[in-house]
C-alpha cells in the first residue's frame, strides 16, 4: 500500500513519467526540482525490485548501493547511464519460464565504448557468449549475475582482442579466477576495468 502511494504521489507532482512502465525524473522546472527533495527516488526503486527474483534483487541492491539511484526505474529493469567506467548498467527481473527451469544467474548487462576490428570481434565473441560487440555503435557488453564478473569477462576479452590470449584459453582463466574466487581470494580481473574505455 506504501508503495502504491509513493508512486501515485510522485506522478500526482510530475515528477515521473509513467511511459511503457518506466519512471525517470523529469527536470524542467524548478518547482520539480524543489518538489523532488521530498520524495526519495530510493524508495521507488527499492519497492519496485522487492517483487522481484532473489538474484535480481540482491544484483539490484548491490548496484543501488555502489551507483545510488539508477537513471530509470521499469518494472523488470534498473538502468544507470554513464555510472562508473559504464556507458550504460542495467538490471533485469529474470524469471524461470515454468517452474523446472533453472533460474539464470545473468542478470546484470554492462557495456563500455571499445573499438576492434571484424577479426578481433569474432575472436570476442568465440570466447564467450555471454559478450556482445555491436560494431556499429562501438559497445562492448557483458551480461553476467554481478559486476566483478562483468568485470572479468571484459578484461579477457581485452586480452583476446589483443591477441594475449586465445579465446580457449581466455575461457579456461575465466573458470580458473573464478574458482579461485570461490575460495575466498580475489583476482585484479575482478576489480575494475584494466583497459582504457573509449570515448
Amino acid at each position: 500500500m506504501r508503495n502504491s502511494r509513493l508512486v501515485a504521489a510522485a506522478a500526482a507532482l510530475g515528477l515521473l513519467l509513467p511511459a511503457a512502465g518506466c519512471f525517470s525524473r523529469v527536470k524542467t522546472s524548478s518547482q520539480a526540482d524543489v518538489a523532488g527533495a521530498a520524495l526519495d527516488r530510493r524508495e521507488v526503486a527499492e519497492a519496485t525490485v522487492s517483487h522481484w527474483s532473489d538474484v535480481s534483487r540482491l544484483s539490484a541492491r548491490r548496484l543501488i548501493e555502489e551507483y545510488g539511484v539508477p537513471d530509470e526505474v521499469h518494472a523488470d529493469s534498473l538502468v544507470w547511464n554513464n555510472n562508473g567506467p559504464w556507458q550504460r548498467t542495467v538490471v533485469s527481473n529474470v524469471r524461470p519460464m515454468t517452474p523446472d527451469d533453472p533460474v539464470t544467474q545473468d542478470v546484470v548487462s554492462q557495456t563500455v565504448k571499445y573499438a576492434m576490428n571484424r577479426g578481433q570481434s569474432l575472436d570476442v565473441l568465440r570466447f564467450d557468449d555471454h559478450v556482445g560487440f555491436d560494431p556499429a555503435t562501438r559497445q562492448l557488453s557483458s551480461t553476467s549475475d554481478r559486476e566483478a564478473h562483468n568485470y572479468l569477462r571484459l578484461n579477457l576479452a581485452d586480452d583476446v582482442a589483443h591477441g594475449r590470449l586465445r579465446p580457449d584459453q581466455a575461457r579456461d582463466s575465466y573458470a580458473s579466477i573464478v574458482k579461485y574466487e570461490q575460495s575466498g581470494k580475489t583476482s585484479p580481473y575482478l576489480l575494475g576495468l584494466r583497459f582504457a574505455v573509449n570515448p
